[in-house]
């Protein structure tokens, strides 16, 4: 099944219902009835210094105004509510058990580092979660899982050949003590070895705590290193780049465009100039429509913090669900989603990519096999904004240990 990812194609008849927007913590008491329409949530944690995606919900939120806007989904008006984890385990549990108590159709663009615990909530629960940010390994096996790239792993195993392009010698990982960057990390000694990039190993930053980063920071002009990929939420990356800015390191460092955008590098000032990002996307400053999309939701042209990649991913998602919940005959609900997504190839997420997620694997076919091969290009910085680095996009990161 071909489904058109353009918006003009959603368009019906303006049946003049307005965005409903929920809040989680109520719950909701959601029966088959209701589902004449396409219901869905993000979920992600804001306000926390360990992991913070206020632009998870504007984007989403931005992207359903727009379609309903234009008719909505086989001209009805999509339901959309967002969930705060809080940047727990509690509550990203929470979350996932109130997704599946309210009998949401579908997840859209979650970002959430305990996916190995909740995801199997919405297994249970048969509830597809559609564009994630993959952050666990789970989340490259689960049958409900749907992503629209590889997420930090893709960005993450692009690292090595980045370095070596750029003629780099010797590569340090600096992560948090946890248990998400921990697989992360092993996973980018794998690509690295077979990239043949020498290892000068990985640096552990306690989760919790820390208020000095220079003793991280020193510890890659110790170990030798002349590269290092980063791997601390957007509050940890800025303090390791200050810190090796006033320490002297000369080494190029290298994140997830979804942990460090333009808000994180105008914070930090010029000490941002020339650290790489590596995105799936491009910079988010250079998609027009999303960001007019983001100025019709009255998000505020200079609130950089609701414009970043995670924010654009979570719009990217929305599309994506109502594509091919566009395609379903009769209700829309979470098993007819999941069965119509198991279908779809070939659709055109707002031009900014393509995704089969019928061509999506299981468990049992190897390594990643629900990563999408999508390719990854590195970002830099100058005065605080994303520009291209240079190069050549990866066009699968991941292939060398699929």
């Amino acid at each position: 099944m071909t489904l058109i990812g353009t918006r003009a194609r959603l368009v019906a008849p303006l049946v003049g219902a307005a965005l409903l927007l929920t809040a989680c913590a109520g719950g909701g008491d959601t029966t088959e009835s209701d589902h004449r329409t396409l219901t869905i949530r993000a979920i992600a944690a804001e306000g926390t210094g360990l992991t913070n995606y206020p632009d998870v919900d504007a984007g989403a939120k931005a992207a359903v105004q727009a379609i309903n806007a234009a008719g909505g989904v086989n001209g009805k008006q999509i339901e959309y509510s967002f969930c705060n984890t809080k940047g727990e385990a509690n509550g990203a549990l929470t979350c996932a058990r109130q997704a599946a108590d309210d009998g949401v159709d579908a997840i859209v663009g979650r970002v959430d580092i305990y996916t190995t615990q909740t995801t199997p909530i919405l297994e249970k629960a048969g509830i597809p979660d559609v564009g994630a940010v993959p952050i666990a390994e789970i989340d490259s096996q689960s049958p409900v899982s749907f992503p629209l790239h590889a997420g930090n792993y893709g960005a993450y195993a692009a690292g090595p050949y980045a370095f070596q392009a750029a003629g780099k010698k010797k590569m340090a990982i600096v992560r948090l003590d946890f248990a998400a960057t921990a697989a992360q990390a092993d996973m980018i000694e794998k690509v690295a070895a077979a990239a043949g990039m020498p290892s000068a190993g990985q640096i552990i930053v306690p989760a919790q705590g820390v208020t000095d980063y220079a003793p991280y920071a020193q510890q890659i002009k110790d170990r030798g290193a002349d590269c290092a990929m980063v791997l601390l939420g957007p509050q940890g990356l800025q303090a390791v780049y200050k810190a090796a800015d006033a320490l002297g390191v000369d080494a190029q460092l290298a994140a997830s465009v979804f942990s460090f955008g333009e808000s994180e590098a105008q914070a930090i000032g010029p000490a941002s100039d020339g650290i790489w990002v590596i995105s799936p996307y491009g910079a988010p400053s250079q998609n027009a429509t999303f960001n007019a999309d983001l100025d019709s939701a009255g998000v505020a042209a200079d609130d950089l913090a609701l414009r970043r990649s995670a924010g654009l991913n979570a719009w990217l998602a929305v599309h994506a669900a109502a594509d091919v919940a566009g395609g379903i005959q009769g209700d829309i609900t979470a098993e007819s989603m999941t069965a119509a997504l198991r279908q779809a190839k070939a659709v055109d997420v707002e031009g900014v990519l393509t995704w089969d997620p019928a061509d999506l694997g299981a468990a049992s076919d190897g390594a990643f096999p629900r990563f999408p091969p999508t390719p990854f290009e590195v970002l830099t910085f100058s005065g605080g904004r994303m520009v291209p680095a240079g190069g050549a996009p990866k066009p699968d990161p991941l292939e060398a240990i699929r």
